[in-house]
This record gives C-alpha cells, structure tokens and sequence, in this order.
C-alpha cells in the first residue's frame, strides 16, 4: 500500500505518496508529489498511485499473455485448437468437481468425456455431474455468451438437475454456512438483488478492468455471496472462466491438487470484505500458467 512520506526543508514541509513494491525479484519504488499540503483526496491519490504500479505489472504481464495466447491460436488448424480445447474441458471438469468432494480421478474422467467409459464402484451423482458439467462447457466454448441472471440460472440448472433438483437453477432463499470457514454468506433476503448488482457490475465494469481483474473480483464476490443452495464454486470458476475466454485471454484452472491456496485466499478476502488478498493470489497464479504462452511465442 503506497504511504505518505514527509519531506522538512528549512521551514518547509513536503508531502510524497510513496509505493514501494516488489516485481521479478528487485524492490521498485514509485512516488508522487502531493505539495505542502495534504490534499483532501489522499485515498483517490493512494488508488491512482497503486494502479499505475499495476499498469506497469500486473496488467502490463497479462496483456503479453493474451497476445501471445492469441498468437499461438493463430497458428492452430482447426483439429488442433478443438483437441486443445477439449483437452482444458477434461482438465477442468476434473478439478473443478474434484475441489467439490467429487470422487473421479482424472483417468476416470478423461475415460468417461473421451470414451464415455464409466467408471464401477463410483458414485452416480458423480458421474453424471462431471459429463454434464463437460457438456455446458463444450457449448459455452463453441458459442461464447455474455452472462446475466437468465444464463446463471440455466448454467447452474444444467449441471445439477439431475443430481440437485431442489437446488438447480434456483437462488437460494435459506442460510448456509461454508464448511471450515469463518465467512456467513449473504442473507437470503439479501441474495437476489446483490447477485443482480454483481452482474450488472460485471457489464459495468467491461471496458474500464482488465478482464483478468474481472474475472477475479467477480469470482470472490460470486462465492461471498453464495447465491445458491450448492454448486456455487462450480458455477463460480465456470463463470469466471467465461470472463476470460470471451475476451481472448487463456482460461485458468485451479488444480485440486493446489487448492490450498486457493482456499486460504478466498479465506483471508471473505473474513475482511477485502478483493484484494484472492485478486492478489489470482495475479500470480495467473501469470505463473501464463508463462507457458510467453515461452511459446519467444520460440517464434
């Protein structure tokens, strides 16, 4: 966070806003001159200073990410880029089940969306989650839509229908608590018209966030809200990931085997109320996936 140094010269009195910051291993600092004076708006100068720091960083990275993702699709035939695709669907439903108590191994699951093998001895619940799950991504890839309230409800109703009909398709109108954590979701009275402001943030907020930023703020704000029965961290990477994909970024998926992280940024946002932590985590886990596409295009 940038903070206000004070510089004394003589009689005089001088005021910095200074952010020290550090990016690829070297400590940078970056300053502002605010007068003799602390202006009334110090926290609008804080802001404008820390995003400049991110224009230089974080956004800079991830705009040489999508140009070099958008370089390395440019170069794939058709079969090629369906194959890619499909294999991120098989990635990510694995993992995105798995997170969620899911009992398939990733063999499994390849074997059921590839082969449509089931596995024996596995739950059906399971089964029949992970292929429809797969079948509302495969539609989504191949026709990108922006999201509203409508598509929510029929993204989460198609996943879970068959596994959580009194839940699918349908705002929650109860109170949950999340296992092993501090954070109570929003009220039930509260759920619809928050959910609602959400989107219409998302809608808000098109042009002037970089869709990484985007996707995840409105990741956290999704599961903070909790607006449904079950199914919200599904629907929530899903979504997410819909953010990226339909403005020309790479897809992210947070691999079971590292969730850790992934919960305790979640975690540490939600008892504070504050984005920051899980934007933060999602930055560097963002353009630690993202290096594969940077490494791709300097082969060129």
């Amino acid at each position: 966070m940038a903070i206000v140094r004070t510089v004394n010269r003589g009689e005089n009195r001088y005021y910095y806003l200074v952010h020290t910051y550090r990016w690829d291993g070297a400590v940078q600092r970056r300053e502002r001159y605010l007068g003799t004076v602390l202006p009334d708006d110090i926290e609008r100068q804080r802001a404008s200073l820390e995003r400049d720091v991110w224009q230089v960083t974080w956004l800079r990275a991830f705009r040489s990410i999508h140009d070099a993702y958008q370089s390395h699709l440019r170069t794939l035939p058709g079969a090629a880029l369906e194959k890619e695709r499909e294999q991120f669907v098989i990635e990510f439903t694995y993992d995105t089940n798995r997170i969620e108590g899911s009992t398939l191994t990733f063999q499994e699951t390849a074997d059921l969306l590839e082969h449509g093998i089931s596995p024996r001895s596995k739950p059906m619940r399971d089964i029949r989650e992970a292929e429809l799950h797969a079948s509302l991504m495969r539609g989504l890839l191949a026709h990108p839509e922006p999201f509203d309230l409508p598509r929510l409800l029929a993204w989460h109703k198609a996943v879970f229908r068959e596994t959580k009909p009194q839940f699918a398709g349908r705002i929650r109108d109860f109170e949950v608590r999340i296992q092993r954590s501090r954070h109570v979701p929003t009220p039930p009275l509260e759920v619809r018209p928050m959910l609602i402001e959400l989107l219409r943030w998302v809608q808000r907020r098109s042009k002037g966030l970089n869709p990484v930023e985007r996707a995840a703020e409105f990741h956290f704000r999704f599961e903070s809200i909790h607006p449904f029965g079950d199914g919200n961290g599904r629907i929530g990477r899903l979504a997410m990931n819909m953010i990226l994909y339909g403005t020309g970024y790479p897809m992210l998926n947070i691999q079971y085997g590292k969730r850790s992280g992934y919960y305790h940024a979640l975690e540490r946002s939600s008892v504070t109320s504050d984005p920051l932590p899980f934007m933060l985590w999602f930055f560097r886990r963002y353009r630690r996936d993202g290096r594969q596409w940077l490494r791709f295009a300097s082969t060129k």
